[in-house]
């Protein structure tokens, strides 16, 4: 069956709903590791088991070298995902779980209309900027430190997505995903001696990483290079704007954490500025108005 956009847009859809509630469970679950045996540990955890899953799966990807064109991708590709995800597990360590994932969408959103010249591009980004703020101020539940950590984390990940679209572009989605991993896992080892290994003794904690790693990392991660070998990164980031209104329920559930109504507006209004860049930013590229490479 030839390829059709409609239906590539359809499979992209499911993936991302899938991942989404797979990678939010998981994050919310991590919160559970870090109070046990803190944010390095449990980061070390997610990444390690993970990769160690996929190499079982996928043994062959290590026995040679991706071809020159990718290695670069692949090297900055698992440097992002390493800094990403710290940032993030010392980010929802401090702040809820949905707050966090909705600061981060500032990350994808700059990436989306860097060198914008177009009114309504500062639409979403106005819209971006007063969610954030209103989550922010003295009455949110986000601590200065919180704070920059999800900002931190909204970065790595804007820069995550631009190499997983390259890289997912020369090389199947399950060797990418394996091999991004692998080196993620070499840069958190010595970190984690560092900080010193706090595992033995804590074997609910490690359970609970092995849980983590499948549904955080292992699975989902797969399922969006899936995706972004489907759509458009602009169309990608659309659907993704889900994100933070599944954070917070998976976080209710899991942790019974908590937004108020003035906090779930502003999460709203930064998922709609999320979504309404990718979608405006994604359409005017189809329709041949030249935008600033990202």
């Amino acid at each position: 069956m030839p390829p059709s956009p409609r239906r590539d847009a359809a499979v992209a859809a499911t993936l991302v709903v899938i991942l989404t509630l797979s990678i939010q469970t998981g994050s919310a679950l991590a919160v559970l590791a870090i109070r046990s045996v803190g944010v390095y540990q449990t980061l070390w955890m997610r990444i390690a088991f993970a990769a160690l899953i996929l190499v079982i799966v996928r043994p062959h990807v290590l026995r040679r070298l991706p071809p020159k064109g990718q290695r670069l991708p692949l090297a900055g590709l698992a440097v992002t995902l390493f800094l990403m995800n710290l940032s993030f597990y010392e980010a929802v360590s401090r702040v809820p779980v949905g707050i966090v994932v909705a600061i981060e969408f500032v990350g994808p959103l700059g990436i989306a209309v860097i060198g914008t010249r177009r009114r309504l591009d500062w639409l979403w980004i106005v819209l971006a900027g007063v969610g954030v703020v209103v989550l922010a101020g003295p009455s949110g539940a986000v601590t200065g430190a919180g704070l920059f950590f999800a900002l931190a984390a909204g970065m790595w990940w804007g820069m995550y997505l631009l190499l997983a679209k390259r890289a997912v572009s020369g090389l199947d989605p399950l060797s990418v995903t394996a091999l991004m991993l692998v080196g993620a896992t070499f840069l958190a080892t010595p970190v984690l001696a560092v900080h010193g290994v706090k595992l033995a003794g804590h074997w609910d904690a490690v359970l609970l990483g092995v849980i983590i790693a499948v549904v955080s990392s292992a699975f989902p991660y797969l399922l969006e290079m899936m995706a972004l070998r489907r759509v458009r990164a602009a169309t990608y980031g659309v659907l993704l704007s889900i994100e933070p209104a599944v954070a917070a329920l998976a976080a209710l559930i899991v942790l019974g954490q908590r937004v108020s109504a003035l906090e779930g507006a502003a999460m709203a209004a930064v998922m709609a500025a999320a979504a309404g860049a990718s979608w405006t930013t994604g359409g005017a590229a189809e329709a041949g108005v030249e935008l600033p490479a990202p």
